[in-house]
């Protein structure tokens, strides 16, 4: 509100001076009683007189001990008449997560806006975001947990990939769970702890996690999809243990608990296993007299003997003389294929998407090694010449290796930051080079 003053004096000067100006507005929902974890909505609205001549930027921002991203739903379109002037406008959505009870304040971030203030040229107007603020809070019941899930509906469900009868020593199940919250990202959702009794072993895969929006694109829900296998190693009677999500509803006001119940499963020994019907057993036939035959019956058999072992000895030979060559071919196709820029690339999206900042680390200098001509992350960075990568990237350093952290590292972040970028690290025809760098510089991020 501060500069509210500033901004009625900029606007009676341009209007004095028959100049209409861009206008911003923005707004927070809810902007009260806001739980921690709950979305707020960041609407942005901007107005241009006459039209745009291209889109204005939406830059990323980041509020300490909170998420915030850009929202994927489509932008609106607006149209309004101010003081006699046709003003076109269009509005965006950021979508904030805080993590912990705290006053959060939007910064002034700014925005670029390209309009035809004397058509046709083009005006660049730079704006900033109005100053709000927000408190969020916890209710005393989730003070104790772990996590604090608030949405309007929770649903748990499980599929098993076989029966759980007549299972035996050595069989192996997969188990799919699938966890779906109403108006709350899939990121969001906290992973579930798949254990299992003495004698079951538990292997867990990657979890999937994914938004969902309707038909005209809307976001509606958040799906996070976890799939194990469990291994039978002895016979028994075994339990799986419940498992429990424990979720504040936005409807009621108070904590929802959405379960699976334990599964009984009986393994029974394979050592006692027998056939219902037993193989009858076979009567060998009496074995006819041998007649007396010379030696020419057996001259086609020797043929086709010798011809065999001809072709054997012949084969043997092309494989002591190919065989090395095929094999290192071989090997340097698997080689290259399990070492591509693609292959590194969809390692290092996965560790982003995963929060995984080690491996995200240690990928993100993979990928940048599998150009022709392997760069360093600083080389990197001045050829992106990006300042919201800079900062993504300095903000995984800190992560790493420093002993404090002012920020939270945030891998969808650091990977949206650096999926523009790709191409510099993408090897091409022109960059192939058979000669090694004169002065190699270590891939090395400065903590």
């Amino acid at each position: 509100m501060r500069n509210f003053p500033f901004f009625l004096a900029l606007l009676f000067a341009a209007t004095a001076s028959g100049q209409s100006v861009p206008i911003i507005r923005a707004k927070l929902v809810p902007a009260t009683n806001v739980l921690v974890g709950q979305p707020v909505r960041l609407e942005v609205g901007i107005l241009v007189p006459n039209y745009f001549t291209g889109a204005p930027t939406f830059p990323q921002f980041e509020l300490d001990a909170a998420i915030v991203t850009l929202s994927d739903d489509r932008p609106e379109h607006l149209n309004e008449q101010i003081n006699g002037v046709t003003y076109a406008g269009i509005r965006r959505f950021y979508l904030i997560y805080p993590e912990k009870p705290s006053e959060f304040r939007i910064p002034p971030v700014e925005i670029s806006v390209p309009y035809a203030a004397a058509p046709p040229a083009t005006t660049i107007a730079t704006m900033h975001l109005p100053t709000l603020n927000f408190h969020a809070t916890l209710p005393p019941e989730g003070r104790d947990l772990d996590y604090f899930l608030p949405t309007s509906q929770l649903a748990i469900k499980q599929k098993w990939s076989n029966s759980l009868n007549n299972l035996r020593v050595g069989d192996s199940v997969a188990r799919t769970i699938v966890v779906t919250t109403e108006k709350m990202q899939a990121m969001l959702i906290p992973p579930m702890q798949l254990t299992a009794p003495e004698g079951v072993r538990v292997y867990p895969k990657n979890p999937s996690v994914e938004d969902q929006k309707s038909a005209n694109g809307v976001f509606t829900q958040g799906v996070r999809t976890e799939t194990a296998s469990y291994l039978f190693t002895k016979p028994g009677d075994f339990i799986l243990p419940e498992i429990k999500i424990t979720w504040w509803d936005l409807s009621t006001k108070k904590l929802a608990t959405s379960k699976l119940p334990a599964t009984k499963i009986q393994i029974a020994d394979t050592s006692a296993y027998v056939s219902e019907l037993p193989p009858q057993q076979e009567i060998p036939a009496a074995a006819p007299p041998t007649a007396h035959r010379n030696w020419r019956h057996y001259l086609p058999i020797a043929t086709i003997i010798a011809a065999a072992f001809a072709i054997l000895a012949l084969l043997a030979w092309a494989a002591t003389k190919w065989s090395p060559k095929l094999s290192s071919h071989y090997r340097a196709i698997i080689y290259h294929r399990r070492e591509s820029e693609p292959t590194r690339w969809r390692r290092l999206k996965q560790a982003a998407n995963q929060n995984n900042a080690p491996q995200s680390y240690a990928l993100l200098l993979s990928w940048l090694r599998s150009s022709h001509q392997p760069i360093t992350v600083d080389e990197f960075q001045r050829q992106a010449n990006d300042p919201t990568l800079n900062e993504q990237i300095a903000i995984l350093s800190q992560t790493l290796f420093a002993s404090t952290r002012t920020t939270t590292w945030n891998g969808r972040l650091f990977y949206q930051s650096l999926a523009p970028h790709r191409q510099i690290a993408t090897p091409t025809k022109s960059a192939a080079s058979h000669l090694p760098a004169l002065n190699p510089t270590p891939n090395t991020l400065t903590p």
